[in-house]
């Protein structure tokens, strides 16, 4: 199990993006952007402070800075910044929820880019959460209390040494 919002949460959904060809050769084929998504603070999740993570394409290519990063960085390099809460990003990434519908229904919120763009790659999302879905999740509000604050000390010591 990978800890949720953590460094190596985004590389393993990085991973499974790249391990389906569909994803650059056909899906996101031709799309470059530099896509944000925000999780924001929440400590029953043990995130006291919003946590941001790029999704930088190139020509449906994944690229090497799809990581975590901290806000100043998101506003410079993004394209788009789509933020929710920590549950709503649960929802959809263990599809109880879908992207769109969460989108349309003002649960995600775009805090930067055009909304006519966005939407127009929406047909997409459903390969994008297929690669976080099949990260094997350790989700904070499973946890107990003592793993919670285990989790809380390893999300210091990254933002720490990320500078996030």
């Amino acid at each position: 199990m990978v800890a949720y919002a953590t460094p190596e949460w985004v590389a393993a959904m990085g991973e499974n993006y790249r391990s389906n060809p569909d994803n650059a050769g056909k899906i996101f084929k031709g799309i470059t952007m530099f896509l944000v998504f925000r999780i924001q603070a929440d400590p029953k999740f043990g995130l006291g402070k919003d946590i941001d993570f790029g999704t930088h394409l190139v020509d449906g290519v994944l690229q090497e800075d799809s990581t975590l990063m901290n806000a100043a960085d998101s506003e410079r390099k993004a394209d788009f910044i789509l933020s929710a809460s920590p549950h709503i990003w649960k929802r959809v990434i263990t599809k109880k929820e879908g992207f769109v519908a969460a989108f349309m229904g003002g649960k995600i919120k775009l805090d930067k880019g055009e909304a006519p763009k966005i939407i127009a790659l929406a047909s997409r999302s459903p390969a994008v959460v297929e690669a976080f879905n099949r990260v094997p999740t350790e989700w904070p509000d499973e946890m107990t209390p003592e793993q919670l604050e285990a989790y809380k000390v390893q999300v210091k010591e990254f933002r720490e040494r990320l500078g996030l």
